[in-house]
């Protein structure tokens, strides 16, 4: 039933038919390439947008530049009858350069249009013209978001006979077909299923149908390379930072006076790097050679501030001047895979710099030094990455650290009395990655510092007498105390008193029938409760819950309760291992969460 609805169907007949939020009924990519400089490429998406959950798929955007031109645009909506709602023109386009870099070449042109009423469909045809910039051609994703199914797609690519051309397919068990005269690609695709978004499963990223097409000999913006390899497109991008590394003589000498009097490689990185912090900025730019190409250490020396490849580079040319060698290195912060034998510009969106010294290698975050030096933060941790060099490029992955090293530990204090009031006193180191989500505290006043500790405590009440924070390499340590008045409640001679003033917001997956996905957890780590809670006097435990200890692919979880000498000790420890584990111990996974949670909020019962 997933047709486009010209007729008869009734919208409840529609609605109950489907699961879907949306329907892609045709997605059709044209790339005609007449050169190796140039290309025109025409599109087609005809989508039956259900509901409201996937409105934003009536609007229509389109990146562009001084090197590709919207050329051809227009649209239409129709409702459930096949009348038409609203015909689109390319007068009706906006044209916007606001974007997230502080300068840059592109623009986008765009159509916002909200459906008046649902389905609705929605089709765009609109043609682009692209000169010297064919780097990568157009890729095939016809499917992008969850709960939007495509019942037809198809993408056909003609390029002249002396122009190979690669394609590499991600999720896709079709293959792509050549013409007889080897000058046509063809792939098609027909009755792709809705994706649903499902706890603990890989991002929508690795779980899209998606194709890559990109020329093996390129040219663009007047430079040539090839994508035959990484190590060849390692050559190329060497080439567009070759002769950029030269620094005036004066920021020389002032690097020599930071470094001469040190001893090791190690002391001389850390001094360069803090003096990047001290000196540079990250500001977002998108000019020159497609953005691919850093700006010069000389200008980034001198104005303060460059993105990620100029900060790289400068780093890189500071590291060369004391006798240091280092390697840019390209990454994404979003693909933790790159394909390893399909070599494209595509994949990656971040350059950070690799120092190998004696005994280690440091990968350097140059875009936020105040990051601890080689610290490799959550968005890379893990990644493939490609290391270029006079040699070419390397094919790398990124160091993870252990599950076990991402660490939480909460030492806690409770001195209760008889009426239910407590003072707590909690210290919290946060080690690796979960160090990461409390570094804003850092910057924060007292006053969001407390709204944050009210946030993350299950203290009634809680009355903040004091907060401190400071770090320590990759480690943060929060101190605080605590007072309520309501900790515990009294009922008679008893108290019911909650066993752990933490972990308030911890939550339980849902439930999912028929799961697509294994499980995947991405980051592993280790949260160790130790709490004491000084009894009032004259009370006793009449009632406490029992011990627990569970073992499980995924995840380890133990709970223990003593008593000695008017004080109860809790000690909680979970442990959640990095990791795909099977569908089919996805309700065990449930259950383990659901055990966790209602163990961080259980009481005791004390009785006078």
């Amino acid at each position: 039933m997933r047709l486009i609805v010209l007729f008869a169907l009734t919208l409840t007949a529609l609605l109950r038919a489907s699961a879907e939020n949306a329907v892609v009924e045709e997605s059709v990519t044209e790339v005609e390439c007449t050169s190796a400089t140039h290309a025109i490429v025409r599109f087609k998406e005809v989508t039956t947008i259900l509901n409201e959950h996937c409105a934003d798929l009536a609007t229509f955007v389109c990146s562009c530049s001084k090197n590709d031109k919207l050329t051809r645009f227009k649209g239409q909506a129709t409702d459930a009858t096949g009348r038409v709602l609203r015909k689109f023109k390319e007068s009706d386009l906006k044209r916007t350069e606001y974007s997230q870099y502080l300068a840059i070449d592109d623009y986008r042109m765009y159509l916002d249009y909200t459906p008046p009423v649902y389905p609705v469909t929605v089709t765009y045809e609109w043609t682009m013209e692209s000169h010297d910039n064919l780097i990568e051609l157009p890729r095939f994703c016809p499917q992008t978001d969850y709960d939007v199914s495509v019942k037809k797609a198809v993408y056909r690519l003609t390029a002249p006979r002396d122009m190979a051309i690669r394609h590499a397919c991600r999720n896709i068990d079709k293959a792509v077909t050549t013409s007889d005269d080897g000058r046509t690609l063809t792939l098609e695709l027909d009755n792709l299923p809705a994706l649903k978004q499902e706890p603990f499963a890989r991002p929508l990223r690795e779980r899209l149908p998606m194709a890559y097409f990109a020329p093996t000999d390129f040219v663009y913006y007047g430079t040539k390379g090839s994508f035959s390899s990484w190590g060849n497109y390692g050559k190329w991008e060497y080439s567009l930072i070759t002769g950029r590394d030269v620094l005036p003589d004066d920021v020389r000498k002032d690097i020599h006076q930071m470094t001469d009097g040190l001893k090791t490689d190690r002391e001389k990185v850390a001094a360069l790097y803090k003096h990047l912090e001290k000196t540079t900025r990250y500001v977002a730019i998108m000019l020159g050679i497609g953005g691919q190409q850093p700006a010069p250490a000389a200008n980034v020396s001198k104005s303060g501030f460059g993105d990620c490849k100029g900060l790289s580079n400068y780093m890189r040319a500071m590291l060369n001047e004391v006798g240091i060698a280092s390697n840019y290195t390209i990454i994404s912060t979003t693909n933790r895979r790159l394909l390893p034998d399909f070599a494209s510009v595509g994949q990656m969106n971040h350059v950070i710099l690799q120092v190998p010294i004696t005994g280690d290698t440091l990968w350097l975050e140059c875009t936020n030094p105040e990051l601890p030096m080689g610290y490799v933060h959550e968005d890379i941790a893990g990644h493939d990455a490609i290391e270029v060099s006079q040699a070419g490029g390397r094919f790398v992955t990124l160091p993870v650290c252990a599950d076990t090293a991402n660490l939480l530990r909460s030492t806690i204090g409770i001195e209760l009395d008889a009426t239910g009031a407590a003072a707590v006193t909690l210290s919290q180191q946060s080690d690796q990655l979960q160090y990461e989500s409390r570094r804003p505290l850092l910057k924060m006043d007292d006053k969001e510092r407390q709204r944050v500790l009210r946030h993350m405590v299950r203290v009634p009440q809680a009355e903040i007498s004091k907060i401190d924070v400071r770090e320590n390499g990759a480690s943060i340590v929060l101190d605080a105390d605590v007072k309520s008045q309501k900790y515990a409640s009294v009922t008679g001679k008893r108290l019911f008193v909650p066993l752990c003033p933490i972990h308030r917001d911890y939550s339980t997956p849902n439930a999912t029938d028929h799961r697509q996905e294994d499980i995947w957890i991405e980051t592993g780590y280790l949260d160790e409760d130790d709490i004491t809670i000084a009894l009032p006097e004259g009370y006793q435990i009449e009632a406490k819950p029992a011990d627990i200890q569970i073992e499980k692919p995924f995840g380890t979880f133990s709970f223990t309760l003593t008593s000695d000498n008017g004080k109860v000790l809790v000690r909680n420890r979970l442990v959640m291992k990095s990791g795909n584990y099977d569908k089919s111990l996805y309700p065990e996974l449930m259950e383990f969460f659901k055990t966790v949670s209602s163990t961080y909020s259980q009481k005791m019962v004390l009785v006078r």
